[in-house]
């Protein structure tokens, strides 16, 4: 990889054969500090007739070694665009520098096989091995080097928007976070208690939350990530709000289709200066009346 950047397009293959074109790659070496970080952006367009779900391999000789999921629901017609941040000397944290890969190799659930390749090396898919036996552990380091960002632009945040919730309901909030699984939490957050939800379970809410269920913004955040969030969040004055929050990596791009769909803050899974690239949720109030 030149230079510490690639593009590279990502193909259909059938038969072991080459076929059109279903999106790309870009891949950016940027300095955090101390420590290198690979910038992987993914654009991928898949019409799938049901939900599916697409995990991406990285590339080593005709070795597939597991990165990430994404999702589609049922009929998406948009590219969906996949970002993340690695280690570059380390991004699966086998001590393994990404040097060393050639490309990504995605595997889809109901069996189509797609490829990216930015070495000019010859792959077959039919020959790449995965080591499915890796996936846990790559989730997991994953889901711990999730909170590193970059030092780039700092944004200021906006009110949260308000979703009416009437008293005879407020009980289902509390029996969720109390029984629902629980979501880590980092000792200096602005959130306090919060658990993974599905987009069924607004359905307990009063049927003024319920257009949430449709909502596209929340949709597409769950089919990237498999859940959303209730919890509770303490503000500057030390009130304590219940939200609901769509996981995702703050982004100027990201915060103009959060705000358009009334999702108009962001909380970082760690309450820090916040940055291009961290990780937490764009959250809406559920209010207490």
């Amino acid at each position: 990889m030149r230079k510490g950047r690639c593009v590279s397009y990502i193909y259909r293959y059938r038969d072991d054969k080459r076929c059109e074109n279903a999106g790309f790659i870009k891949i950016q070496c940027v300095s955090n500090g101390s420590e290198n970080q690979a910038r992987i952006q993914i654009g991928l367009k898949l019409y799938k007739k049901t939900e599916c779900c697409c995990k991406v391999y990285l590339l080593c000789g005709n070795a597939g070694r597991y990165l990430t999921d994404i999702n589609f629901c049922a009929k998406e017609r948009d590219t969906i665009m996949k970002r993340m941040f690695v280690s570059w000397n380390d991004p699966l944290g086998d001590g393994v520098s990404l040097d060393n890969y050639s490309g990504l190799f995605f595997l889809c659930d109901d069996g189509e096989q797609l490829m990216g390749v930015w070495e000019n090396k010859t792959v077959s898919p039919e020959n790449i091995i995965i080591t499915r036996n890796e996936e846990q552990k790559a989730e997991q380091y994953n889901e711990q080097n999730k909170e590193k960002s970059l030092n780039e632009n700092e944004i200021d945040i906006k009110e949260i928007p308000t979703i009416e919730l009437g008293d005879e309901y407020k009980d289902a909030c509390e029996e969720m976070l109390d029984t629902y699984p629980k979501l880590a939490l980092f000792a200096d957050s602005q959130i306090t208690e919060c658990v993974k939800i599905n987009p069924q379970d607004i359905g307990k809410l009063h049927m003024s939350n319920w257009k949430l269920g449709v909502n596209s913004f929340l949709s597409h955040g769950y089919y990237q990530y498999r859940y959303i969030m209730l919890g509770k969040i303490k503000m500057n004055d030390n009130e304590e709000k219940v939200v609901i929050g769509v996981p995702g990596v703050f982004t100027n791009k990201e915060r103009y289709f959060a705000n358009m769909f009334g999702f108009g803050r962001f909380v970082p899974v760690k309450k820090e200066k916040l940055i291009t690239g961290k990780f937490g949720y764009w959250v809406s109030e559920v209010s207490r009346i």
